[in-house]
């Protein structure tokens, strides 16, 4: 009876600890390890990978902060953080994450600009 009650309760441990663990990291880890340097093709697939779960964790974020402008701009804000954490000093990893994780430029508030005075930019 003893052996039955231990079996049962490592496998209801087991699955609240796999319940614990972040989304994002879940990823990550389906990512695998870093590959050797000697197979390109193999750094392509993992970084990639990479980049396709920190996009999602972006998603996630910004799905739990649809009305909320600010949460918004910081889930982007991680996002490329993430990446660049990943990059260390590599100058192309770098473009890539700011191409794929940078906010979206803001988009003009046209009825703002129609009532608003006009600003001279030339001095």
């Amino acid at each position: 009876m003893g052996t039955v009650c231990a079996f049962i309760s490592i496998v209801l441990m087991g699955s609240v600890l796999t319940r614990s663990i972040p989304p994002y990291d879940l990823c990550m880890d389906e990512c695998g390890e870093d590959p050797p340097h000697v197979d390109p093709e193999e750094i392509h697939r993992v970084e990639w990978c990479r980049h396709r779960c920190n996009a999602e964790e972006r998603t996630r974020c910004l799905d739990a902060n649809a009305d909320n402008e600010r949460e918004k701009i910081n889930c982007w804000r991680e996002s490329l953080f993430r990446c660049f954490a990943r990059c260390g000093k590599i100058q192309q990893c770098l473009r890539i994450c700011q191409q794929l994780h940078a906010p979206p430029t803001p988009i003009f508030d046209t009825k703002r600009m129609i009532h608003s005075k006009p600003v001279c930019i030339f001095g």
